[in-house]
């Protein structure tokens, strides 16, 4: 079972893990336990459009994170679920915030500062 964020007492903020800031070269898949362990990824796209690819829905249920694209230019990155379907598409400069039921994958994408 995923351990759940919780909002602490005494005027404590919420924390997550973040994984490192990454370049990409390639496709990326995000691994199964790198999902169990991170609630923020972001990546470069690295000079041209990159797709990231999920893990399993079975595997996945309840999950949720952010996954930030930090492009300096007009780069896409298209999230795709283990079957090759678009989930969401940030470009630069734009989040999305992905969650799977465990039969699927979800998201949706906004403009960060």
């Amino acid at each position: 079972m995923r351990e759940r964020i919780a909002i602490w007492g005494d005027n404590r903020a919420s924390r997550f893990n973040a994984k490192a800031a990454e370049t990409l070269s390639a496709t990326r898949a995000i691994t199964f336990e790198e999902i169990e362990t991170y609630q923020g990824f972001a990546f470069d796209p690295g000079g041209a459009a990159r797709d990231v690819t999920l893990p399993a829905e079975a595997e996945c249920e309840d999950v949720a994170f952010w996954l930030a694209n930090t492009a300096d230019n007009a780069e896409i990155i298209t999230v795709k679920n283990d079957g090759g379907d678009a989930i969401v598409t940030p470009t630069q400069s734009e989040a999305a915030f992905i969650w799977c039921d465990g039969t699927a994958w979800y998201g949706m994408v906004g403009a960060f500062a």
